[in-house]
């Protein structure tokens, strides 16, 4: 990882370069997450020489990936969804790490994010239950086979219990892309700059009352029978859960080395992520909600925020 870091830092025509190679990567179905390591690029060159190469790196990545997309493929809309989807937000949320250096501000830029691409997905679907629906159905015609009926008709018994988190997870998934190439960059950053950077901010890593305040309000219309506003909100709160397990997390880390705790406290909660991830998120999202409200590093002071 420093290896690759230390290139992308030779020069805009080397991270544009990483850039795009990694996006294309990306687009194997088994190496999908290799775009954290694109978006990443873009965030680490805007943290340290600001939003001119940050965009200059934005946009030759963009151009070589819809290039090579149009010759592969005759279309050059993947190097416009790239750019839209990964690049220009990473770009946009590591000016708001860069100038505040405030992870708490990031994870509410994140969420932002996240919550303007549903109310944008809400206004432009208008519904989103039944586009799903329908989505989904098309989707289980063209895998159906003759040997499978069986399973094909359980499947089609829960796709309208799918479609109806099919927005929020879409949406969740996009903003925790986002954090993990945020964190990456950092991380690179701290790796080839400020030795031990990161682990300090991340350590420190805790929302604020006025967000769990707003979590709440959304959490209240998602709850109760108010049509289309509870859809909507509880699409938002899957992001929630999101942002707020990222900060349960940081929180548990932060303890333990404060404790002193062995790392297999550690590992132990990474393979029961592994293991059973919603569960997982939901507790450490709840972990990271009650935080805001109990501030459990006060309780041990040589926990530097």
């Amino acid at each position: 990882m420093r290896a690759l870091a230390t290139y992308i830092m030779r020069g805009p025509v080397q991270a544009l370069l990483v850039t795009a190679a990694l996006a294309l990567v990306s687009l194997i179905p088994v190496l999908g997450m290799v775009s954290v390591l694109s978006g990443a690029t873009v965030a680490l060159v805007t943290l340290r020489h600001g939003a001119k190469q940050g965009f200059m790196v934005l946009l030759g990545a963009s151009l070589i990936t819809s290039i090579f997309m149009y010759f592969i493929f005759g279309t050059m809309v993947l190097g416009g969804m790239f750019a839209l989807l990964l690049w220009l937000p990473l770009l946009g949320l590591a000016l708001v790490l860069r100038s505040s250096r405030s992870w708490s501000m990031v994870l509410d830029a994140a969420a932002a994010m996240g919550v303007a691409g549903i109310t944008l997905f809400y206004l432009l679907i208008g519904d989103p239950l039944q586009f799903w629906q329908m989505a989904l159905g098309k989707m289980l015609e063209l895998m159906g086979s003759q040997d499978g009926m069986a399973e094909m008709v359980q499947i089609e018994q829960q796709i309208p219990a799918m479609a109806k988190w099919m927005t929020g997870m879409l949406a969740a998934a996009l903003v925790m892309g986002l954090v993990l190439s945020m964190m990456l960059a950092r991380w690179w950053q701290s790796l080839l700059f400020n030795p031990g950077g990161f682990q300090q901010e991340f350590y420190g890593l805790r929302q604020s009352k006025i967000a769990a305040f707003a979590v709440l309000l959304v959490l209240t219309f998602s709850l109760f029978d108010f049509g289309v506003i509870s859809d909507f909100s509880g699409d938002i709160m899957i992001t929630v859960v999101v942002v707020y397990s990222i900060v349960g997390l940081a929180l548990i880390h932060a303890l333990v080395a404060k404790s002193g705790k062995h790392s297999a406290w550690l590992i132990g909660i990474y393979v029961l992520m592994f293991i059973m991830p919603p569960q997982m998120m939901m507790a450490l999202a709840s972990a990271g909600f009650a935080d805001s409200w109990l501030d459990f590093r006060s309780r041990f002071s040589g926990i530097k925020q």
